[in-house]
């Protein structure tokens, strides 16, 4: 039995409205999670290549902050695949981070003394969560649309 068109029309405007509202819900779990986390001003000693294999590329980011204690400092290794050398550049999520400068970073809400260096307000922490959102706004005017054709043949 095949479904008509109205019904169809329907059945993309309810998921429209699903994936709507999944892709909101879903940014407040980051959105939350960076509420509750602190912020460290850190320097970047290095971020450069550290290694060098066949289709991939090892980025080593080096960072040091002042603390009560004394000096901190961490390193973070990131790998990218890529064919090559600029290409991993360009995909690097921390191309951004120059050498030499200071930037503020998030620290894991659980443990304090965790830099994460990569999460933030950006595409990379929301980008999942707001591309659903955004097909499900189009698959909701699409069965919209087809729902208000089928009104208007029937008129």
């Amino acid at each position: 039995m095949k479904p008509s068109r109205r019904v169809l029309g329907k059945m993309f405007t309810y998921l429209g409205l699903f994936l709507t509202g999944m892709g909101l819900i879903g940014v407040l779990g980051p959105y939350l999670e960076l509420q509750r986390s602190n912020k460290i001003t850190a320097q970047v000693v290095s971020n450069d290549i550290a290694h060098r294999q066949t289709g991939a590329f090892g980025f080593r980011l080096q960072l040091k902050w002042e603390r009560p204690e004394g000096e901190q400092r961490t390193t973070i290794t990131t790998v990218v695949r890529a064919k090559s050398e600029a290409e991993a550049r360009e995909s690097y999520r921390g191309k951004h981070l120059a050498a030499g400068q200071s930037y503020e970073f998030f620290t894991d809400p659980e443990n304090p003394e965790r830099i994460q260096p990569f999460k933030g307000y950006n595409p990379g922490t929301f980008g999942k969560f707001i591309a659903i959102a955004l097909a499900g706004v189009v698959v909701f005017f699409v069965g919209m649309t087809i729902v208000r054709g089928t009104n208007k043949e029937k008129r």
